[in-house]
């Protein structure tokens, strides 16, 4: 049953189905900050060595005893400054009575995850994007079985408990464990979500709702930025209890979101379809008969054909000259086409579809590496981490507006290969002028050229996530989507230490991500062109791809070799 023909006939961008896509797209914040939120409620506030009156003497022995010590007191330990007849010598202590910090209360001063232990807030991060891959791998599988709407609200509620929770706990492992549950979660509902404002609309439609969503994926992880300021004087308990209040509209997405109709029709649940056609006509103001009765001529068209299949399976075989069995009995199967069957061993067997995903796995590691990885620096990048965060965010649109603009023009290898030269080359200049000079000019600069590698990086992540899923055959498609998202998701996990990289080589991150981008360039060169070609449905017609452009760069040499 052609599922889009009733989409159509309810008319392509009908009231019902735009109100559905707005509520989606309204849960779409509390989603987003999972992985990003913590530049606001993990930043390392100033602070130094704590020295109390009462543990005063524990920095001292004997010999300090005898003589004029002076202490001085620096961030990660003491420095003991002793005169030994009018020679001072220096002597540095770790810091042994805790630390003292000014500005707001943030996860770092509560529970002291600075010096040694800094590498813990940056681990709780990476734990985040942990709960995403799992979120990732089990949650839609799910969806498929219970159906999109249930899975949707159930991981809507938990991850606002979750924010709501992880304000509440005073033990950092607790948070941390939090942290994993709000990714698995965040991400299982963004997953869902995203299907069941595609299945919204016909195919010819989903482009522009993927645009449409990126545009809104944009607004709602910046958002944050603001959330975060207004509670600025705070402590950051507040801010992430905040994210979970954003979320507790989710509590009535039961109610408000309908299940799939694409999902209904596949699993026989009729009844329920028909109920949501009405429900659709009746809001876009039209008559649902005719396209009810479409729908019963569909199915009874298709019970006949079930029947006529089944009667059609079992047949008694005719004497064959070519040695098949024969006799009364023997079963053999008529008109009945078996499906390719795959796995992911096809890829590993297969040398062009294992360099395939090779490659298309380096894109996305260093897009989900160096987008993250930006989002992260942008705390430490200038005086008012807000302002910069948002900006960083903001540069995403051009990106996706480029992509747009370019993806069917010039094709899904050229594009990709434009985003990441441009934002290689932004990238590594970003970091040269902040290691050339720290002049406001140059800072400036180079923060221009950050947020126009964090664009183009932006409009590439769009673009392979388009790409994909047209690389593989149908039964490995999903599994190629969801092994490219794993590799995205270990780039993630990498990412949240970008900003602890930072702090003791304020250039190597953006030399990292640029060169990362410039070699992802040289992985697109290596793919094969699918725009405008069928989606493969065999394991044959995917490799036909590569065949393609082989014969094609046989050809122009053989050109060359003529005119030469």
């Amino acid at each position: 049953m052609d599922v889009d023909n009733i989409l159509r006939a309810l008319g392509k961008y009908g009231r019902y189905q735009v109100l559905q896509l707005t509520y989606n797209l309204f849960c779409m914040p509390l989603l987003t900050y999972c992985v990003v939120i913590y530049v606001f409620i993990g930043h390392v506030p100033e602070f130094l060595c704590k020295i109390s009156g009462e543990n005063v003497s524990s920095y001292f022995n004997n010999t300090h005893r005898s003589y004029n010590v002076t202490m001085h007191s620096k961030q990660c330990d003491v420095i003991l400054e002793t005169n030994i007849s009018s020679i001072l010598t220096q002597e540095t202590i770790p810091c042994q009575d805790g630390y003292e910090f000014f500005g707001q209360e943030t996860t770092a001063s509560e529970w002291n995850l600075v010096c040694g232990a800094e590498g813990l807030g940056s681990m709780s991060t990476t734990m985040s994007v942990i709960g995403q891959m799992i979120g990732a791998a089990l949650i839609p599988a799910l969806a498929d079985k219970y159906g999109r709407l249930l899975i949707t609200y159930t991981n809507l509620i938990a991850a606002a408990l979750c924010y709501i929770l992880a304000a509440a706990v005073p033990w950092f492992s607790a948070f941390v464990f939090l942290r994993l549950l709000i990714g698995a979660f965040s991400e299982g509902a963004l997953m869902t979500t995203g299907t069941l404002a595609l299945e919204l609309f016909p195919a010819e439609s989903r482009g522009f709702i993927l645009f449409a969503a990126s545009i809104v994926f944009t607004f709602s992880i910046t958002s944050i930025s603001l959330v975060a300021y207004l509670l600025r004087n705070l402590s950051w308990r507040y801010t992430m209890l905040a994210a979970g209040i954003i979320g507790s509209h989710s509590l009535a997405s039961r109610w408000i979101l309908q299940e799939s109709l694409r999902w209904l029709i596949v699993n026989g649940r009729n009844k329920e379809a028909k109920e949501w056609i009405q429900r659709a006509a009746r809001w876009n103001r039209m008559d649902p008969s005719q396209i009810l009765a479409g729908f019963d001529s569909e199915l009874q068209s298709r019970e006949r054909q079930m029947l006529v299949d089944e009667n059609n399976e079992l047949t008694t075989c005719i004497p064959e000259a070519n040695g098949e069995p024969t006799g009364p009995g023997t079963v053999r199967f008529n008109s009945y086409k078996t499906e390719e069957k795959l796995s992911v061993s096809d890829i590993f067997r297969n040398k062009q579809m294992l360099l395939t995903s090779v490659l298309v796995w380096v894109v996305w590691f260093v897009n989900s590496m160096t987008y993250y990885g930006l989002f992260l620096l942008s705390g430490t990048m200038s005086e008012n981490m807000y302002l910069n965060f948002f900006l960083n965010g903001m540069a995403e649109i051009p990106g996706i507006f480029i992509y747009w603009f370019t993806i069917n023009r010039y094709g899904r290898r050229k594009t990709g290969v434009m985003f990441h030269t441009i934002a290689g080359v932004s990238l590594i200049l970003a970091a040269v002028l902040d290691f050339v000079g720290d002049t406001p000019a140059l800072k400036g600069l180079s923060s221009a050229m950050i947020f126009i590698g964090k664009s183009m990086i932006t409009g590439s992540f769009t673009t392979i996530f388009i790409y994909t899923p047209e690389l593989y055959p149908t039964n490995l498609r999903a599994l190629g989507m969801g092994m490219g998202s794993a590799a995205g998701r270990i780039g993630g996990m990498v990412s949240s230490f970008a900003a602890l990289f930072g702090t003791y080589v304020p250039w190597g991150p953006g030399v990292v991500f640029g060169c990362l981008s410039l070699l992802a360039t040289i992985s697109f060169l290596w793919l094969p062109e699918t725009t405008g070609k069928e989606l493969p449905n065999t394991l044959l017609e995917a490799l036909s791809f590569h065949s393609q452009k082989d014969k094609k760069k046989k050809t122009t040499l053989v050109s060359l070799n003529e005119n030469n």
